[in-house]
């Protein structure tokens, strides 16, 4: 049966106004998943300063937005786009948990500012191993330290400052700089570079690439590597 009006022909009304809806639904859904809802609660008090546009948050303060999470005890929130938090803050994210001195929130932008021993905790799941043995659902625990953090809450990667320290079970880096790629599962780390393996093998170099879901260093430039053997007449 053929439904598709002949050329000439006239649309029915039922059908035209059918259309419309489906426009306008179309639409709503299309301005609803472009905008997303920030919810701010606090338990002791809320100051609203209209001129300005600045409100400030106190107590227990807790802000969401997607699946992000972000605590503190005092927030002050500019034009909702800048949010800039103190006291005993945290972020929180599926397999993500960073902590700091203090936030700086660009809400707009899902990108938060980290400053003052900043550490983060990734719990990251294992690769498969060369020979494809399964490592399904084993997670890792890697932590990473620094100065200065700029996370991306969107793409879930960041770049640390100021002595940088990535731990991995028993392995370790440490660099004046470093930055990390979601999709790469890789933390760059440059200047100063210093590293230890979980067999005790040490490295350094000016830039090292540190898997952070398996066990694997790539170091590059003035690479020095050392490691111990044991003494013969001490062995025998």
């Amino acid at each position: 049966m053929n439904i598709v009006p002949k050329p000439g022909s006239k649309v029915p009304k039922a059908a035209q106004i059918l259309a419309f809806f489906a426009l306008i639904l179309l639409l709503t859904l299309t301005n609803a998943a472009a905008r997303e809802k920030v919810t701010i609660t606090a338990t002791d008090k809320v100051t609203v300063d209209l001129d300005a546009d600045v409100t400030v948050f106190e107590g227990n303060v807790k802000i969401s937005y997607g699946d992000v999470e972000l605590y503190a005890e005092k927030a002050e929130v500019k034009e909702r786009e800048v949010a800039i938090l103190t006291g005993n803050v945290k972020l929180t994210q599926p397999d993500i948990v960073l902590t700091a001195e203090a936030f700086t929130a660009y809400i707009n932008e899902r990108t938060v500012v980290a400053e003052g021993d900043v550490i983060l905790t990734k719990e990251e799941l294992t690769a498969e191993d060369e020979l494809g043995s399964p490592s399904e659902g084993e997670k890792e625990t890697v932590t990473i330290m620094c100065h200065k953090m700029e996370l991306s809450t969107k793409a879930r990667g960041f770049k640390a400052e100021g002595d940088v320290r990535v731990i991995r079970g028993e392995s370790w880096a440490r660099a004046d700089q470093a930055a990390y790629e979601e999709s790469e599962k890789v933390v760059v780390l440059s200047g100063n570079v210093e590293a230890q393996g979980k067999n005790g093998e040490t490295i350094k170099c000016g830039k090292l690439l540190f898997r952070t879901d398996r066990d694997y260093m790539e170091a590059e430039e003035e690479v020095v590597f050392e490691f111990e053997i044991d003494d013969e007449e001490e062995t025998a």
